[in-house]
């Protein structure tokens, strides 16, 4: 049997404004044209090409500039993942037969699942974490098919594909406010105490 056929790089179509010269803008109601730039995206490799990642967008900030001009992409610290107080935008391409790594971040994401069948891990319940492996046992799976959205709210979860061909989602990631729950039991409804959790990447 052939390997399954790895996914061809996504292309980028990127629509902007064009500059308005001076002489047009004297005219009333003077609108601009449009210029459509497509180039072809470069997936990276991940965790030794189990994931390879394509990098779309990001913003260090919000409300995001539309002005015409560099569309450098920012550096994002860490994993790649969260650009601190900001959008990151991408990719993600998994191998099959490939497990993924139990992690949270400060984020909430949004998956968009465009081919294949993408497993979405989570804890099934209360855990602990001894020597960086968590105590959860086996975590629930959520099968995830092409055009299902997953909209994660800075939970554990690992990404992984179980199936025989590669799976390929876009990654919307947005930087959040730290991660807060609730402790049951700590005070009159309403007035609950909080525990913020730390980000983490479990074996």
């Amino acid at each position: 049997m052939s390997p399954p056929t790895r996914l061809p790089a996504p292309r980028r179509i990127t629509a902007s404004n064009l500059p308005l010269a001076e002489s047009i803008t004297a005219k009333p109601h003077s609108e601009p044209g449009v210029e459509v730039l497509v180039d072809s995206l470069s997936p990276d490799p991940i965790l030794g090409g189990a994931l390879m990642r394509a990098r779309v967008a990001s913003s260090k900030k919000f409300p995001v500039s539309n002005d015409h001009g560099n569309l450098a992409l920012d550096d994002v610290p860490g994993m790649g993942i969260v650009l601190p107080g900001g959008l990151n935008m991408y990719y993600l391409d998994i191998a099959p037969n490939s497990e993924g790594v139990m992690h949270r971040t400060t984020s909430t994401d949004y998956l968009v699942v465009l081919a294949g069948t993408l497993s979405l891990l989570t804890p099934p319940g209360p855990f602990d974490v001894i020597d960086g492996k968590a105590t959860y046992g086996e975590p629930i799976e959520t099968l995830c098919n092409p055009g299902d959205v997953v909209h994660q709210r800075g939970i554990a979860h690992a990404l992984s594909n179980r199936s025989s061909e590669w799976v390929c989602v876009i990654a919307v990631v947005l930087a959040s406010e730290p991660n807060r729950i609730p402790i049951v039991g700590s005070g009159p409804a309403g007035q609950l105490k909080t525990m913020t959790l730390e980000d983490v990447w479990l074996q």
